[in-house]
């Protein structure tokens, strides 16, 4: 017989199985509530792969609501590339393969977006162990899968920079014990230092065997942790390496300060090759030196020359006035006595001008202008020239021999100043009664203009040493003046017109001294204009009943004197005299002249100064100006024909030169008048 329960008894029963119930009632509360309000996505799924539940968290993260889900399989919402993964981790899970499995997949949002998640799933199983369903959490992980994405880009970048950036690009940090190790070094390590890439990985002091031994101190101190809590400053740097291959080379770059996510500092940079940099960057610092310089002496050719030309422009030009103005009053030996100032003056003026043109040519900045010219004409003008000196020197200078008329291609005022020192020697250094014949001809696709005299000749030890400045091969001790350059600028002169000087002499016969210049291409020699040495131009002329207003700015007494007493033999010519620039503007605006005649060096202003507030007066505009200047620089003078002058005329003062533009500038008055 069995014993009974008790009412009691089972009172308590009843009372600890409701115990149990509404515990786990409250247990599935709990694992309710934290199902729905996980922060991670969660949801259960059938062995079918249908959703069963999902919470509010996944709902957000895959952009559908808690119906839409629930109708949809997982495969339904997973990236077409994840799918056969998720399905074989079905596989192995139902099969005990695997106990857990934990991916990283992506999800396709109904707006198209793809959610990168972090997916844990588990098998549950019944009592009897068979399977039931898929718990699974879902960890939105987009933002990280961005971030690494960028940085694996970040990283590429670097890369690729390593390799086609020249120069090393690092970033350096710093362990425990504040010894410097690279975080990443590009590609052209072994390119850099020679060592391996893999060595300086590992080893960040390696390259320092490489660093030249006066600057490791230097390099060891770049790589110094830095204080806790130091102001940090971007650092430029560079140091000297010796390298097995390529020597000395010269290294630097550029590091920036960065403190990461972690508070630890690190050193972002740019390493590279200087060398040749800095190479290039003293070259051009010597070039700007040499320029500089080059400006500097120029202006020091230009003060002497000015200097030195204007007191010679009182010897020369009274000299000049005098033996013009006075044929009739001076005897033999006075109008001798004058020629000698005269000549004396203009040998003193030649010295300073082969001066300057040496000096010019060996800096590289003599301006030349070539243009298609015939020789006959220059050759025949240099003869005008230098007869007077043949004539003195009882040489016969014959007519010259003209075997080709093919145009030249040459500066004409320099080929003429050639041929005038080539005649001028060929008649100095002549016998007593000698001849000088000039030819031409053409040859080679070169015209020749040789100067044949009857002379003593050269030697060969003279020869070789013709071209040397200021050696005068013994001719210092005769009574022939000279400089010794003379030579020197004919060959620069001509080489620098792709032309050269040839030389053919033989001791007791003479010598021939031919300039080889190029031949025109294609093109006529222009008409030549006389020369404004022309004699015709010296004598004095009546009054024309033209009169010719000047207005002469010039702030020195006695060169403003000679201009006076020159411009006396034309009548015509109505001169006004201002001393400085100031005065010279006031006068014009007075009475506009129908001349400027302006020198360049006034106290006050420039010419070029005066030139300027000359043109804003609407009535002085079209008035011509002509320079008047011992500064015979060439770039001068192109300058000063770029800024409007119509003439410039050089001190010394040649006379014939003056009264030529005079002349000129009378007939155009003349011609304006008749034309009204």
């Amino acid at each position: 017989m069995e014993p009974s329960t008790s009412p009691d008894q089972v009172d308590l029963a009843a009372t600890a199985e409701n115990a149990d119930m509404a515990g786990l009632r409250s247990q599935a509360l709990r694992y309710r509530a934290a199902f729905e309000l996980s922060a991670h996505g969660q949801a259960l799924v059938d062995l079918t792969g249908r959703f069963l539940e999902v919470n509010a968290s996944l709902c957000e993260i895959l952009g559908y609501s808690p119906a839409e889900l629930l109708n949809r399989r997982f495969l339904d919402i997973t990236h077409p590339d994840d799918q056969a993964d998720g399905l074989q981790a079905a596989v192995d899970l139902r099969s005990g393969k695997l106990q857990r499995y934990r991916c990283e997949k992506r999800y396709l949002r109904p707006d198209g977006r793809t959610v990168w998640a972090q997916v844990t799933s588990h098998l549950a199983r019944d009592a009897d162990g068979q399977p039931q369903y898929f718990a699974t959490a879902i960890e939105d992980i987009t933002e990280r899968k961005a971030s690494e994405l960028a940085m694996r880009e970040r990283e590429a970048l670097l890369s690729s920079m390593g390799k086609f950036v020249p120069g090393l690009i690092h970033k350096i940090g710093f362990d425990a014990n504040g010894r410097a190790r690279f975080l990443y070094i590009s590609d052209r390590a072994m390119e850099m230092f020679e060592l391996p890439h893999e060595l300086m990985e590992r080893d960040y002091h390696a390259h320092h065997a490489r660093v030249h031994p006066d600057d490791q101190a230097y390099v060891k101190r770049l790589a110094t942790a830095p204080k806790p809590g130091a102001l940090l400053h971007p650092v430029d740097f560079e140091y000297r390496v010796i390298l097995p291959s390529k020597g000395l080379r010269v290294y630097g770059g550029h590091a920036i300060p960065v403190t990461e996510e972690d508070g630890s500092v690190v050193w972002y940079g740019h390493t590279a090759d200087v060398t040749d940099k800095k190479a290039l960057l003293k070259a051009r610092m010597a070039a700007q030196v040499a320029q500089d310089a080059n400006l500097a002496k120029n202006e020091f050719l230009s003060r002497v020359s000015h200097e030195l030309r204007t007191p010679l422009n009182a010897v020369i030009g009274f000299a000049q006035l005098l033996r013009l103005s006075s044929a009739g009053q001076l005897n033999a030996a006075q109008r001798q006595h004058v020629e000698h100032i005269e000549s004396a003056g203009s040998h003193l003026l030649g010295i300073i001008s082969d001066v300057l043109d040496l000096s010019r040519i060996e800096a590289g900045n003599l301006p030349l202008l070539a243009q298609p010219c015939q020789a006959a004409a220059l050759l025949n003008e240099a003869c005008h020239l230098v007869a007077p000196l043949a004539r003195g020197s009882g040489i016969a200078l014959h007519a010259p021999v003209i075997s080709d008329h093919t145009p030249i291609q040459v500066d004409p005022m320099r080929l003429r100043q050639v041929l005038v020192n080539l005649l001028s020697n060929a008649i100095k250094y002549n016998r007593p009664q000698g001849h000088v014949t000039p030819r031409v001809w053409a040859e080679g696709g070169l015209v020749a203009i040789a100067i044949d005299d009857t002379g003593k000749g050269l030697n060969a030890e003279q020869q070789a040493h013709l071209f040397e400045p200021f050696n005068r091969l013994g001719a210092e001790r005769t009574g022939v003046e000279g400089t010794g350059i003379g030579l020197v600028i004919v060959r620069k002169l001509l080489e620098a017109m792709q032309g050269r000087l040839e030389v053919r002499s033989q001791p007791d016969k003479g010598s021939s001294f031919i300039a080889w210049v190029p031949q025109a291409s294609g093109a006529s020699a222009g008409a030549e204009v006389g020369s404004a040495a022309d004699p015709a131009h010296l004598a004095a002329r009546a009054a024309t009943g033209t009169e010719l207003r000047v207005l002469y700015a010039e702030d020195n007494d006695i060169n403003a004197e000679l201009v006076l007493e020159v411009l006396k033999l034309r009548p015509g010519c109505l001169v006004r005299v201002a001393t400085s620039g100031a005065e010279a503007l006031a006068m014009a605006r007075e009475q506009a002249p129908d001349l400027f005649l302006l020198d360049m060096h006034l106290g006050d202003m420039s010419g070029f100064e005066l030139t300027r507030q000359l043109q804003a007066e609407p009535s002085l505009q079209g008035v011509p100006r002509v320079a008047f200047s011992a500064d015979a620089m060439p770039d001068q003078i192109h300058r000063a024909r770029d800024h409007g002058f119509s003439g410039y005329l050089t001190k010394p003062l040649d006379v014939a030169a003056l009264l030529a533009c005079v002349d000129e500038h009378t007939e155009r008055v003349r011609s304006l008048r008749q034309a009204r």
